[in-house]
């Protein structure tokens, strides 16, 4: 079954960092964070306020490091940018991005290359909209695409995802 959600930034609370909405505009997930000493650390929480995601990341000059656990499944968004450009690998699940992330259109795809998730975004909705392939990888869908979203904000237009 093909879901249909939008990713828009949440500022109505200290820690609020996202609000996911479904297909009919409402609340499934909200993305919840703070700093810490070692760097960021979000939650993303069902409508009960239940976790069910958990982010964490160390940020350093050049590398961007993002641990996603769901359940007991985890995997590493590892993001390394160099002169405008950045190289993007995930460990722990066989995951390869594609597309411009600055502009906010690009893909998720699995190791046969089949689309798990597209990303663009709704200038309309002010949101980013995730149509997910593959349900039951949805919460690392929107992890990837809450973290590729935090990069975006700090680097150039001329970003390209390789």
């Amino acid at each position: 079954m093909i879901v249909k959600l939008y990713l828009k930034r949440d500022t109505s609370e200290l820690y609020a960092r996202f609000e996911v909405l479904d297909e009919k505009g409402m609340p499934k997930y909200t993305v919840r964070g703070k700093q810490t000493p070692s760097g960021e650390s979000e939650q993303i929480r069902d409508i009960n306020g239940v976790t069910v995601c958990k982010i964490r990341r160390l940020g350093f000059q050049s590398l961007s490091a993002y641990s996603i656990t769901v359940g007991s499944e985890s995997a590493r968004l590892n993001i390394a940018v160099s002169g405008g450009v950045a190289s993007a690998r995930f460990r722990g699940i066989s995951f390869v991005l594609r597309g411009d992330v600055t502009a906010g259109n690009y893909d998720i795809l699995d190791a046969d290359n089949s689309v798990v998730c597209a990303v663009s975004k709704d200038f309309a909705k002010r949101a980013a909209t995730l149509t997910v392939y593959l349900e039951e990888r949805e919460l690392f869908c929107i992890a990837a695409a809450v973290c590729l979203d935090s990069l975006s904000m700090d680097l150039s237009p001329a970003l390209q995802m390789i």
